[in-house]
């Protein structure tokens, strides 16, 4: 009999997306934990047997090895994506040229509403180039969004977020940086997006952590050592939420609507919110996630409301990874 405190240990089977993309590949993939490129095949990853609910499941068998791998798929426009991935520019490059890539996303975009705002994978690979995309289904064309020029200077930024129609950045100096979107950044993917910096944000100190704010077109959320701040575009601060002490670095922030999740250097962290038109109000003093097993760096979590995933309904469950790629799901 499985104690209270142990940890289930549950493995992941392995699939390939055929070239007809079926329907039943399409839902598989929508409910996959991990989604990945390798010799010319889109492949995922997904629970073999359902996790014990209730418990924390250790996640085994996840590929460590491919060319590209998914981090997140999130709808930004009309028929246009913003991928975040692991992987070179030329592995990137190559995969985007992929026809197959326009009809898988095509069939994943049918998922994404005002709901489900964006489909998020889990990878463990030891690649550290990473690399994100604008890539528009309609043009068939996509736009390598890291190499940009921030007041006249070449730069490379990374994780950047779209919000309404601003492209906002982190410089290497852990700087925001925010430029305008227009068609011409796909019709024209040689040109690199003109930047400028937010005195406003970085004034406050080195960022963290940048992430686009649930229910706003204007409104993003920065980490800084223990805080979490709400800017819009304009640079205009709306609110901040503060951890404890021992918090150093705010790696990942995730919403459901009802609470929000946070990884940081200290564990993992919850906190009941409130969804207003652009702000995102707390409705209580954020709380540790209190477990041996949760304890330590964590890089990543995030929830999941998918009966299919989770094994009950209504469903509620978390994904994270902690820094030496365990990826554990409660």
């Amino acid at each position: 009999m499985m104690k209270a405190n142990q940890v289930n240990h549950i493995k992941v089977e392995t699939n390939e997306i055929s070239e007809d993309l079926s329907r039943t590949e399409i839902n598989s993939t929508r409910r996959s934990i991990a989604l990945y490129y390798r010799d010319g095949k889109f492949m995922y990853q997904n629970f073999f047997t359902q996790p014990l609910t209730g418990k924390i499941n250790a996640l085994e068998g996840l590929e460590n090895k491919a060319d590209v791998f998914f981090r997140s798929i999130r709808m930004v426009g009309s028929n246009t994506f913003h991928l975040r991935l692991v992987g070179s520019k030329e592995e990137v490059r190559k995969m985007c040229n992929d026809q197959a890539c326009y009809k898988l996303l095509q069939g994943i975009g049918e998922s994404l509403d005002t709901e489900v705002r964006s489909r998020r994978y889990l990878e463990v690979s030891d690649i550290h180039d990473h690399c994100d995309v604008l890539i528009s289904l309609n043009k068939r064309a996509f736009y390598l969004a890291n190499d940009v020029e921030v007041e006249g200077k070449d730069m490379h930024i990374r994780n950047p977020i779209i919000v309404g129609d601003r492209m906002i950045g982190l410089t290497e100096a852990r700087e925001v940086c925010i430029g305008k979107l227009t068609p011409d950044v796909i019709e024209q993917p040689d040109v690199k997006l003109d930047m400028e910096l937010m005195e406003d944000v970085n004034k406050l100190g080195k960022v963290d952590m940048l992430e686009p704010a649930p229910n706003s077109e204007d409104l993003f959320l920065v980490s800084i050592r223990n805080s979490v701040y709400q800017f819009n575009i304009w640079g205009e601060m709306a609110h901040f939420e503060e951890l404890e002490e021992e918090v150093k670095h705010i790696h990942s922030i995730n919403f459901n609507h009802t609470s929000s999740i946070m990884a940081t250097d200290n564990g993992l962290y919850e906190v009941d919110v409130k969804e207003l038109p652009n702000m995102i109000k707390a409705e209580g003093l954020p709380r540790r996630i209190s477990s041996k097993d949760l304890s330590g760096d964590f890089q990543v979590a995030h929830y999941t409301e998918d009966p299919y995933v989770c094994g009950i309904k209504p469903a509620l469950g978390v994904f994270s990874k902690t820094e030496d790629n365990r990826v554990l799901f409660f």
